[in-house]
């Protein structure tokens, strides 16, 4: 794609996401961890000697980029991702017609809801898939579960729908 390759270098990346001009390669990485530094909190994290990822610790490795990049201390992420939960309710949210879906291999799925709330906060887990693959267009080689979650899902949808349709009748 005529693009370098990702530097591993620290100093590199935090140069790399301090910066505020417009860039070719990195597009919205300064975006997302100021989001993250500052709503959600979240670093997707392994331990072990099979994690492919850094040896670094990962929660104080990401804290430190918050500091280093945005000036942004611990304790001040921390304060940011309590007032986002208690704004938008956490793992309660107390919505509407909302369907929770996620799938078990996605690690973003400890911050979404993963069991019913009542009847128009359904959650359904599925087993097996990842980050969005209800929403990739379907494949022959799709596992049983992502099929039958995504027939899930159309069936939770035709109901709202139809739902929607009667009150409006009415």
């Amino acid at each position: 794609m005529g693009q370098r390759c990702v530097s591993h270098s620290r100093a590199e990346t935090v140069t790399q996401l301090r910066a505020t001009e417009p860039q070719v390669s990195g597009l919205g990485d300064r975006q997302w961890l100021y989001q993250t530094c500052t709503e959600l909190g979240f670093y997707v994290t392994c331990k072990g000697p099979g994690c492919p990822f850094s040896q670094l610790p990962a929660l104080p490795s990401q804290l430190d980029l918050c500091e280093q990049v945005f000036g942004l201390s611990a304790s001040s992420v921390a304060q940011a991702v309590a007032q986002t939960n208690a704004y938008y309710g956490g793992q309660s949210p107390g919505a509407t017609q909302v369907l929770f879906v996620n799938g078990d291999t996605d690690p973003w799925h400890v911050l979404s809801v993963t069991q019913t709330l009542g009847p128009s906060e359904p959650a359904l887990l599925i087993p097996s898939a990842s980050h969005c693959l209800d929403m990739a267009p379907e494949r022959p080689s799709d596992s049983p579960s992502l099929r039958l979650g995504r027939q899930s899902i159309f069936q939770q949808l035709q109901t709202w729908l139809r739902q929607a349709k009667q009150s409006q009748l009415q």
